[in-house]
């Protein structure tokens, strides 16, 4: 409970911030909001990385956006078309960007997890400080090229 009301102010201080500011609540929620909600799972992450469990890592990452997306958007979206009050999205052009954005971070992370192992006749993944330095980098890229998109 606490965590859902936590989530509640953190939305409704960063949604007056961006009308105060005139910064697109698209650009807040991707910069600040999700910032926040992936703290937890990187802790994890590194975690479990260190004790060995580069897999579990992994998995966690992509496992914990999975449940964002699909049951953090599709369960609350479902409850209000069933309680009769549907959703309307604005802005649809910015989700359209971060979701063009979104799909070049994967395709490059795919690559680096998997491409390369392929390519070298590998059976497993490795991910190096160096790939981890690229995928740092893709994601400062990624936001700089929305901001650039968002207030061009």
């Amino acid at each position: 409970v606490w965590v859902s009301a936590f989530s509640m102010v953190i939305a409704a201080v960063v949604s007056h911030w961006g009308e105060l500011s005139g910064v697109p609540r698209a650009f807040l929620g991707l910069a600040i909001i999700s910032i926040g909600a992936e703290v937890p799972d990187t802790i994890q992450s590194v975690t479990v990385a260190r004790r060995g469990y580069g897999s579990m890592a992994v998995s966690n990452s992509f496992g914990s956006q999975i449940i964002n997306i699909l049951l953090g958007l599709g369960m609350p979206w479902a409850i209000s078309n069933c309680a009769g009050q549907p959703i309307s999205i604005v802005h649809v052009a910015d989700i359209h960007r971060m979701g063009s954005l979104q799909a070049l971070n994967v395709a490059v992370l795919s690559f680096a997890l998997l491409g390369l192992a392929l390519l070298r006749g590998r059976d497993k993944a490795v991910l190096t400080r160096s790939k981890g330095f690229a995928l740092l980098a893709m994601y400062v890229l990624a936001v700089g090229s929305y901001s650039v998109m968002s207030f061009a």
